[in-house]
């Protein structure tokens, strides 16, 4: 069977992680030049950045606000967003995105892939030691807000290792949709709607009349939680210490007013496939590696039960490769994409050719493979844990989207032949790899950037 591998003989990796949030009194005050001010609290018109929460010295101080375009720097294009401006002291605010002209976009590839993401603008604008950071909707803010509101009201988790951060880092992000947008720009130099029309061509700045007051009161808490770990013992006693690792995490959004997020397919169902395949696999007996069953936790928190794991776990050393199994029970019966496989040796990504054409026969499509995917998939669950430690990795994923991160990601929309197809392909890709004669060849290590 599966044997313990936690701690004191258990299944169960047991560490702590500190949990904050926003208290129901936390809001912004916008206060303007005729003395007027306008207050969000509780509201859909603001949502907060709770990834790094600021602590409550931002309480009731009142901050000039600069506009900063969309607070970019791009030496290639000659684009600087801080050009003229000092923020040292104030609060930024910025528009999301990256400047376009005629619906074109104007910077160089790298830019663009690199401030898609508004923790880039955010880690810019504290570099520049500003307090705080507004940003402007830009459509796709607006598509996705109730996403945004929701993931506002959640809260922000860090490992006990983590928790030792300077907090002085940590400034108060906060999005705008068009109603709190309009508010804010209505007597300034510019109304939201003519920002956005005059600021694609060339990088605009000025100092708003109105200043914000962030009131922000946090709340922290210390919570257990767990990995689970399982062992299948191989039968060669020279390789007992070259682990071969499966994993899935386990949990996923929770319950949120009063709205359950199932998670069947994130990761309900990658979970089943790495049961369902250690459940054969503790059967046939055949494999000469031992084999860990992991089910990861806090992967929806930021990746917290494999980065837990992979830099406290004595054994992590010793495992030669990471098969990652999150999302694979929608879309086509037929296809799975495949991500990282041969990112760090080529000899897994030509196993995971091989032996997919022995057994299932998936059309293995590569498209977020590449280094310049622009959703980063590669670095966005628990095998970018292993792969930071030069552990080469392998991650099946369905690209699910229309349910993602809803309550509508419910069972009866999985497809249980893709289950039973990808259970059959990883039972005869872990086997395939812990009957290796050799470790895995190393030979492209391509880590976080």
């Amino acid at each position: 069977g599966v044997k313990p591998f936690g701690d004191s003989g258990s299944y169960f990796q047991t560490f702590n992680m500190q949990v904050e949030g926003l208290t129901e009194e936390s809001g912004i005050t916008f206060l303007f030049k005729d003395n007027s001010s306008i207050s969000y609290s509780n509201t859909s018109d603001i949502a907060y950045s709770t990834n790094k929460l600021p602590r409550n010295k931002f309480a009731n101080n009142e901050s000039e606000i600069v506009f900063a375009g969309y607070g970019i720097i791009s030496e290639e294009d000659d684009y600087d967003s801080y050009k003229n401006i000092d923020v040292a002291g104030k609060v930024v605010l910025i528009l999301n995105g990256t400047p376009k002209n005629n619906g074109n976009e104007i910077l160089v590839a790298n830019a663009i892939r690199k401030y898609r993401w508004s923790s880039a603008k955010t880690n810019l604008a504290k570099s520049k030691n500003a307090v705080g950071v507004i940003i402007l909707p830009d459509d796709e803010n607006l598509m996705y807000w109730d996403y945004i509101i929701n993931r506002s009201n959640s809260k922000s988790y860090s490992l006990e290792e983590e928790i030792e951060r300077n907090d002085e880092e940590n400034i108060p992000i906060v999005y705008l949709n068009e109603n709190s947008a309009k508010t804010l720009l209505e007597n300034e130099k510019f109304s939201f709607e003519k920002l956005k029309k005059n600021i694609n061509l060339k990088p605009d700045t000025f100092t708003l009349n109105a200043k914000v007051n962030f009131n922000y009161k946090t709340f922290t808490e210390i919570k257990p939680v767990r990995n689970v770990i399982g062992l299948i013992e191989g039968n060669d006693p020279a390789l007992k210490n070259e682990y071969v690792t499966i994993g899935a995490h386990y949990d996923h959004e929770g319950i949120k007013g009063s709205e359950i997020y199932n998670g069947a397919d994130d990761n309900g169902s990658g979970t089943v496939t790495i049961l369902e395949t250690a459940r054969q696999l503790s059967l046939l007996k055949n494999n000469k590696r031992p084999i860990l069953v992991i089910f990861h936790t806090g992967e929806e928190k930021g990746l917290k039960g494999s980065t837990y794991l992979a830099n406290n776990s004595s054994f992590v050393d010793n495992i030669i490769s990471h098969i990652n199994i999150d999302m694979v029970g929608r879309q086509s019966e037929d296809t799975i994409y495949c991500i990282g496989a041969s990112r760090i040796s080529t000899e897994l990504g030509q196993l995971v050719e091989q032996v997919n054409k022995e057994t299932v026969n998936f059309y293995l499509n590569y498209t977020f493979d590449s280094p310049t995917d622009p959703n980063r998939f590669y670095y966005r669950s628990d095998h970018i844990s292993y792969a930071n430690k030069g552990i080469p990795i392998a991650f099946f994923y369905d690209y699910m989207q229309a349910d993602y991160h809803k309550p509508s990601d419910t069972v009866e929309k999985i497809n249980f032949t893709k289950i039973v197809k990808m259970v059959n392909l990883l039972e005869s890709l872990v086997l395939k790899i812990s009957n290796l004669e050799h470790k895995l060849t190393v030979n492209n290590n391509i880590l976080v950037n």
